[in-house]
């Protein structure tokens, strides 16, 4: 097999990796963004120099446009791009993206790894990077790769097969706005003349709805030439990319893993829960709808007030509006455990001290780190019926699954593992040993350094 990177000098006579975050930051305990720091952590293990490419916010115009190393990872950051209009938006092209070819030019990277596509990490930047000469590989981290609405959610309730077609997607994102399904189906249908994306307010957008539609699915497809290779961490993403025309060739399945640490964990349980010891769950992810927290909270209403049980909510966004709409009705509820923020770095070793991990997710997740990092603290996962979910978690013998938003069956879920410790402490014994990151970052080397697009068939992993 050829290698890349052989002949591309670099300040340290490594290969250059560009991960493309389109973001100003990559802080926070993300998925997506625990992806990019842990793989680039790796990475110089494996020979790489690899640099994590942010940009700047429009208004922060005092920032520099380089910065250096921040710990062990290198940081680039480019200014703002120019010309976001909605047009720009869905066609993933901005008028102009500033310093992207410089960067190429002077660091002439190898690979450029994209985690999200969009005006900050889109067309311009792969049409960049393959002037170059370089590799370019796209992780499938949200549906927002290829969905217009973004959440692979059809009518913005249930999980979609993610087929692009112009009037089904048009009418899925008017209706996703909460628009009647059947006045949407019929504006959905409207082919309006160019121009109209230029008139302003809720009008302008209805009308130049379909004509959006069309504009992001030409640029999926153009995008579609433009990469090497999508790694996805699920199985159920090849079929979306399979009917929406990415050749199968492109397409390698490279499964998530743990970043943090192993840590040791009690495989004891009391014989019975009590008010001393209840049974211990835990939701672990930012707070948003697409999360399903609305389930948890309409099984915790339907579970008897007087059960041995917390709850506790690890993650970020709950000092929102939505967050404080959810968590009003359950003031004084001592069931319910006071929302905080754990960093990545850490949540192994708080998961641990919990008994289960509740993964409601009404969409369908594409790479769940909480059910890796659940089930490397020892947890069973209770768990939506969807997606990397279920791939993941085999019911009844490491987990238990339910029908997502079905909160009558997640509470007798609970309810189950209330009445039988010995229940649980069966599905803790089924837990697998994880996989890590070490093995994900070996993997994607290996996809980074094949000289040709081929690896799609070749590289594939898990059981």
């Amino acid at each position: 097999m050829n290698m890349i990177g052989v002949e591309r000098p670099s300040a340290v006579g490594r290969p250059i990796c560009l991960h493309f975050v389109g973001a100003s930051s990559v802080t926070g305990g993300g998925g997506s963004n625990t992806f990019v720091r842990a793989l680039a952590r790796r990475q110089a293990d494996l020979g790489w120099r690899p640099i994590i490419v942010l940009n700047q916010n429009a208004g922060d115009i005092d920032r520099p446009l380089a910065e250096p190393a921040h710990g062990e990872l290198e940081i680039r950051v480019l200014p703002p791009v120019l010309g976001i209009t909605r047009k720009a938006y869905y066609a993933r092209r901005p008028d102009a993206a500033p310093s992207v070819c410089n960067l190429f030019e002077e660091l002439k990277p190898a690979v450029a790894h994209f985690h999200t596509l969009g005006l900050t990490a889109g067309m311009l930047h792969l049409e960049a990077v393959k002037a170059v000469g370089a590799r370019t590989i796209v992780t499938y981290h949200t549906g927002g790769i290829s969905c217009p609405q973004t959440g692979l959610l059809e009518n913005g309730v249930s999980p979609c097969d993610g087929r692009l077609e112009i009037t089904r997607c048009t009418r899925c994102r008017l209706a996703n706005r909460g628009m009647p399904v059947k006045l949407a189906q019929l504006l959905a249908r409207i082919d309006l003349t160019d121009g109209t994306e230029r008139r302003e307010g809720v009008i302008g957008r209805i009308l130049s709805s379909r004509r959006m539609t069309k504009t992001f699915i030409t640029a999926f497809h153009a995008a579609i030439e433009l990469i090497d290779v999508f790694h996805i961490q699920s199985r159920w993403i090849a079929d979306v990319l399979r009917q929406n025309g990415v050749p199968e060739e492109k397409i390698a399945f490279v499964e998530m893993g743990v970043s943090q640490n192993p840590v040791a964990f009690d495989a004891h349980l009391p014989e019975m829960f009590n008010e001393t010891r209840p049974l211990r769950l835990v939701f672990a992810g930012r707070c948003s709808d697409v999360k399903g927290i609305e389930t948890i909270l309409e099984a915790l209403k339907r579970i008897d007030r007087r059960a041995p049980l917390t709850i506790s909510l690890f993650g970020s966004g709950w000092n929102s509006d939505y967050g404080a709409r959810l968590l009003g009705p359950f003031e004084g509820d001592k069931r319910l455990l006071p929302p905080r923020v754990v960093v990545a770095e850490r949540m192994l070793e708080e998961l641990v001290a919990h008994d289960a991990c509740l993964v409601p997710s009404v969409w369908l997740e594409t790479g769940p780190l909480a059910v890796y990092e659940a089930m490397a603290a020892g947890l069973p996962i209770i768990g939506s019926r969807l997606g990397g979910i279920a791939e993941r978690v085999r019911d009844n013998v490491d987990g238990l699954l339910f029908s997502a938003r079905n909160a009558i069956e997640l509470a007798s879920r609970i309810e189950s593992l209330l009445a039988s410790p010995a229940e649980l402490r069966r599905l803790r014994r089924n837990i697998r040993p994880q996989r890590t990151f070490d093995h994900m970052a070996c993997e994607l080397d290996a996809i980074y350094r094949c000289a040709t697009p081929d690896v799609g068939p070749q590289l594939t992993y898990g059981p």
